[in-house]
């Protein structure tokens, strides 16, 4: 197999910069795992059967891969480089370059094939390097696993009306996004309270999906954040955080115990709904969504604070709608008078 190349020097690396078709890059890659190979370069992990799964039908899906997937070729006898034509020239044989970066994707590629072959014939770029050591593999993956940070998987929504995506919903990985900032932000009411799965057992909190579908009405296309032009993934997170943190501040050091309804399920889908409801509209009106505002029309007395002991033995539901009907009858927006507005 014969491939045109662009040559790259990085520091002291050589690299050959080609493009090549699913099928071949199948043929001639594979894994050497750190703690099973004993050869030279090897420091790849195990591989992840989820996401396997979710690249395979990212590519059955018309989807495709414009990033570079990184080869070393540990015996430089199983491949020339004609520096004459610019063309590498592999030898006949399977297996022969290790992937660096890319075995995820090369693997949901294999499986992506057995459904549809024509997979196979997609070509895709790749950075090929001849002879690295265990050193240099090493340099490598810890400069794209480390210093090259990864991006919210949401961040597609924010570019949601310049790609042809027309029936993919970004709502679930934008409302996983959000969830994960609540939970790890240094002064988030949620932080450590929301269930990824995995995570240890623990009274009160919210599992991950269910505050997932609390905020896709928040999130989806064409819905509420976007009614008031509020598209980012920072503004849509930091006017959830002043929210809870204004309502955080009527329970004070009693939000994290288990009387408080809002760090629960059914309580954060109400507070969700009086947001959508009452909030968000007034907040739009003023063009503030600081903490400041929030507090300034929720208005919840020491002897009134809506309680888990409220919605005891309550189906979720239900739980939900007498906690919506508390916490709504707590703010007070100011009505703008007909009378007021210019026409």
């Amino acid at each position: 197999m014969d491939v045109k190349y662009i040559q790259l020097h990085h520091k002291d690396i050589t690299y050959y910069l080609c493009r090549m078709s699913g099928k071949d890059l199948i043929r001639i890659s594979y894994v050497a795992r750190r703690g099973e190979s004993e050869e030279e370069g090897a420091v790849q992990r195990i591989l992840s059967k989820n996401r396997i799964s979710s690249i395979t039908d990212y590519l059955l899906n018309g989807g495709y891969f414009p990033t570079n997937i990184i080869l070393n070729v540990v015996d430089s006898s199983k491949i020339a480089v004609d520096e004459n034509v610019s063309v590498l020239r592999f030898s006949d044989e399977s297996h022969i370059a290790q992937l660096l970066d890319g075995q995820h994707r090369v693997a949901g590629m294999r499986e992506a094939i057995k459904e549809n072959p024509t997979i196979g014939e997609i070509e895709f770029p790749v950075l090929i390097a001849v002879g690295l050591s265990t050193s240099q593999c090493a340099t490598v993956f810890i400069s794209i696993n480390t210093e090259q940070k990864n991006v919210p998987k949401s961040l597609i929504y924010d570019l949601y009306g310049l790609v042809e995506t027309p029936n993919r919903d970004y709502s679930l990985d934008r409302g996983r996004d959000i969830a994960d900032n609540l939970n790890r932000m240094s002064g988030s009411p949620y932080a450590g309270y929301v269930k990824f799965p995995g995570s240890a057992r623990f009274k009160g909190g919210i599992q991950l999906s269910s505050m997932v579908n609390s905020l896709r009405p928040l999130v989806k296309p064409q819905g509420e954040f976007e009614k008031y032009q509020i598209t980012t993934l920072e503004r849509q997170t930091k006017i959830l955080l002043n929210y809870f943190i204004a309502l955080q501040y009527y329970y004070d050091k009693k939000w994290h115990e288990l009387t408080n309804p809002f760090i629960y399920a059914s309580g954060f889908s109400a507070a969700i709904e009086v947001l959508i409801n009452k909030l968000l509209p007034y907040c739009f009106s003023r063009r503030s969504f600081s903490v400041e505002t929030f507090r300034s029309v929720i208005h919840l007395p020491k002897d009134k604070l809506p309680l888990q002991a409220d919605v005891k033995g309550a189906s979720g539901e239900t739980a939900k709608s007498l906690l919506y009907q508390k916490l709504s009858e707590a703010v007070d927006v100011e009505r703008i008078d007909e009378g007021d507005m210019e026409f």
